[in-house]
């Protein structure tokens, strides 16, 4: 009887000897939840940077001096150019990979509602 848990432990004050899986869960639950916590503000940074960027746009292009009549042949080749890029992402993975990305984003939509 030297060891000073032995002793604690006839008193029922002794720290229990294996680990402790509510401890170990609770710490898995804290850094989830801050793994969480960080993502959505990334996320929400990100979403504030784009749209601060998109309405940044407009004003410098009209204080630039360009106009809608002298802009929509640069915008219809970037439309065209757009088009392009997403007709050759969706035909490269073949055609079973453009039904199924097609029927996905027709379906979010839906499912959002």
């Amino acid at each position: 009887m030297n060891d000073d848990l032995e002793l604690a432990d006839l008193l029922g004050e002794a720290p229990p000897r294996g680990p402790d899986p509510g401890f170990r869960f609770d710490v898995l639950a804290r850094v989830a939840e801050r793994n969480r916590r960080r993502s959505m503000a990334a996320r929400a940074l990100r979403q504030v940077a784009v749209f601060f960027a998109i309405g940044l746009v407009f004003p410098v292009v009209q204080a630039a001096g360009l106009d809608w009549s002298s802009a929509q042949p640069v915008l219809i080749v970037a439309g065209a150019l757009t088009a392009a890029a997403a007709t050759a992402l969706l035909t490269i993975g073949g055609p079973g990979l453009v039904v199924s990305r097609s029927r996905a984003l027709l379906r979010a939509p839906l499912l959002r509602v």
